[in-house]
């Protein structure tokens, strides 16, 4: 199992205010701006010092961080993103002043790294979805075309404009495959015009589908939130994949509060909701704790 990413360093508000003294354009934004709006600035006062393995898990409740943490990371390696982030005028330059320590193996595999959220697979369920319905207007025009035609024809008025010159052979030719297809059937002139549904899953169908295309090779990955639309089988599914994905060269750092994902093997939770995000077991989590005492009322 490969660690590309070793460790994550996190400067503290002051030395980022210090920093910001020396840069005119930051030192004006400051003032115009009020503190809640100098994201990431205060979220982490005190500055925070990350150490990374193959299987890293970012464990906190809202607003501790998880997400920032791969959102400066993607920065840092200047990620393309699909989707926009949380963002402000002092991001990158927040980003700018964080370290990331990389191993030496990290060039021998292009420097791959990918950054997958939760919105990545909604934008992209819709896309699946809009896509279909595209393809379900066009279908349903040609099939009312195709029952014209095959009236007209029923009754002797279909007909095929005489070709006009060689300049209008392509349209003839057209016209005369079509009557030819629709003798036969009108399934056949359909499916020649009309494009085929993608499969049409479910949104935990399409997004374990989607996590599965883009984790695609030796890398580091950050995934923020997947169990996100996946049902407690699909994130077993996709608990059984990262945990194969390990052993040929994958490094996965994951933001979740998913009580599954939190229990891979091998895992290193860092809990974001102490000072330090210390290291934390599975069991000693509070989310943890408070599942394991609503199924024992519940069992009551």
């Amino acid at each position: 199992m490969s660690s590309y990413f070793t460790q994550f360093e996190i400067p503290s508000d002051n030395l980022i205010k210090n920093s910001i003294e020396y840069e005119d354009d930051f030192r004006a934004k400051l003032s115009f701006f009020e503190e809640n709006e100098y994201y990431p600035i205060g979220l982490f006062s005190d500055g925070l010092h990350l150490e990374f393995s193959p299987l890293t898990i970012l464990y906190g409740n809202n607003g501790s961080g998880k997400s920032t943490i791969l959102n400066l990371i993607a920065e840092k390696m200047n990620i393309g993103r699909r989707t926009q982030i949380n963002n402000s005028p002092f991001f990158s330059f927040f980003a700018q002043h964080c370290t990331l320590a990389i191993h030496s193996d990290f060039d021998d595999i292009d420097k791959k790294c990918d950054i997958i959220t939760s919105d990545d697979v909604f934008r992209h369920c819709f896309e699946v979805r809009n896509i279909n319905n595209d393809i379900g207007k066009k279908q349903n025009s040609l099939i009312n075309s195709a029952f014209q035609k095959r009236t007209e024809m029923a009754f002797g008025i279909y007909k095929i404009s005489p070709l006009r010159g060689m300049d209008d052979f392509d349209r003839w030719s057209q016209d005369y495959d079509d009557k030819k297809r629709l003798k036969k059937s009108s399934s056949a002139y359909i499916k020649k015009y009309a494009s085929h549904f993608l499969k049409p899953n479910s949104n935990g169908e399409t997004a374990l589908e989607f996590f599965l295309s883009k984790i695609d090779g030796a890398g580091v990955y950050l995934l923020d939130e997947p169990e996100n639309s996946l049902s407690p089988s699909f994130q077993l599914k996709l608990m059984e994949f990262i945990e194969l994905s390990l052993h040929l060269g994958i490094q996965f750092i994951i933001a979740t509060h998913s009580p599954l994902l939190l229990g891979l093997q091998n895992a290193k939770i860092l809990n974001l909701d102490i000072d330090g995000a210390p290291e934390y077991k599975w069991d000693e989590l509070e989310n943890i704790k408070i599942l394991k005492h609503f199924f024992n009322q519940q069992e009551q």
